[in-house]
């Protein structure tokens, strides 16, 4: 996935590198040139672009390809720039996911009554949403429960499990099919229904087998 980060301090560095050795595309928007220096020197070996420039400004967000991001996330240290950017992202590009960092927790409602998709105050919960519920390709987050995860994802006619028997996917022990949704109707499956395109299916799986269950159900 390509995503755009405005802000390379400490949080935005730890997210850039986070992202990118779990083979995301990441630009880095940073105003201070200092800053952008020790990223790219130290980020050489990783698919980390950096800009100099402004992040909420739109000609720099054009210069980091912004429409071709699958998302954006604003880390800086001033909530309004991080609702800015985000807001520009969206309405502005139309930017499926914009997530902020919030530096004061009260400002949460305020984000997301304001079009922000996810407010949030913790480092770990940015990446946590990152890989649970946005840039992990088909696959949707729902919720989770102690060390087991709950997601949906949508079969698209280009899945390789497409008119396959669930007993022929090769779903391991780690993950398990518990319903689909079909035509507005849910259907209990066995071993023997088969995966149809346009299916919703609901998967209860071990936390980090996310993507194996994926690889097992969609076209990676």
């Amino acid at each position: 996935m390509f995503l755009i980060i405005i802000g390379g301090g400490k949080v935005g560095y730890y997210l850039a590198k986070t992202l990118a050795n779990l083979k995301h595309k990441i630009t880095v928007i940073e105003a201070n040139k200092e800053i952008c220096m020790n990223i790219a020197n130290t980020t050489n070996n990783l698919d980390i672009s950096v800009i100099n420039g402004d992040g909420t400004s739109i000609n720099y967000l054009i210069d980091a390809d912004i429409e071709y991001a699958d998302g954006l996330i604003s880390v800086t240290g001033k909530d309004q720039d991080n609702l800015v950017a985000c807001q520009i992202a969206k309405r502005k590009f139309n930017i499926k996911k914009t997530i902020a960092r919030v530096n004061n927790p009260k400002n949460i409602r305020i984000f997301e009554r304001l079009g922000v998709d996810s407010a949030v105050s913790s480092t770990s919960s940015i990446v946590d949403i990152i890989e649970r519920e946005v840039f992990i390709s088909g696959l949707k987050y729902l919720t989770s429960v102690g060390n087991i995860s709950i997601n949906e994802i949508k079969i698209m006619p280009d899945f390789h499990s497409v008119g396959r028997k669930i007993k022929d996917l090769g779903v391991s022990e780690d993950s398990i099919i518990i319903s689909i949704i079909r035509n507005n109707d849910v259907i209990i499956p066995t071993g023997s229904t088969i995966i149809n395109a346009k299916d919703e299916i609901i998967a209860v799986s071990k936390k980090g087998n996310e993507t194996k269950l994926e690889k097992i159900l969609g076209k990676i």
